[in-house]
């Protein structure tokens, strides 16, 4: 389907996930954004928010996959080692508009995949989505789905029990899985 116009951030309400970049972007350049998830900073992120914002907080995985399917890029402004949802986002052939640091820059293909933000600031967040905007129509959700196959879910437990079972083989166990 056609994605909406909204921006998604789907985090744990931390200080380190920097949700807080992500709200002041989208609000000082008017977008909507729709954020999920829950913690301890959700008042502060709320009351810091513009009225284009919107807090659904916690959401099941069926809805939160139709909001990835829908949503324009998902944000992703925090520092990680890895982080999963870029990969969930770019499963349903979304984009991500990501801090280019981290971990994300093995699972994002800048350009291809998401376009990558060069400082950790909101106006830095602000040149990479209206960046990502001009790039929107070249973009392509199947090289996207593409990208986050490797990491689904059947070759992870297929690679999972391989693991365990060499693993078990050399120290005599039972490989009876």
């Amino acid at each position: 389907a056609a994605p909406e116009d909204y921006y998604l951030v789907v985090s744990a309400l931390v200080p380190y996930k920097r949700i807080d970049l992500a709200i002041d972007a989208c609000s000082r350049l008017g977008r909507r954004l729709l954020v999920v998830g829950t913690g301890p900073e959700a008042r502060k992120l709320a009351d810091r928010a513009g009225p284009e914002t919107r807090f659904l907080g916690y959401v099941g995985t069926d809805q939160t996959r139709e909001l990835y399917r829908r949503c324009r890029a998902l944000l992703f402004p925090g520092l990680e080692d890895f982080g999963i949802t870029p990969l969930e986002a770019m499963a349903t052939g979304r984009p991500v508009v990501a801090y280019g640091r981290g971990g994300v820059t093995e699972s994002v293909v800048d350009g291809q995949t998401g376009i990558f933000f060069p400082e950790q600031t909101a106006p830095s967040l602000e040149e990479g989505i209206l960046y990502f905007e001009r790039w929107e129509p070249t973009f392509d959700p199947e090289a996207a789905r593409a990208r986050a196959r490797p990491c689904d879910r059947p070759r992870f437990e297929r690679e999972f029990l391989a693991f365990v079972r060499r693993h078990a083989e050399t120290r005599g166990l039972s490989t009876t899985i």
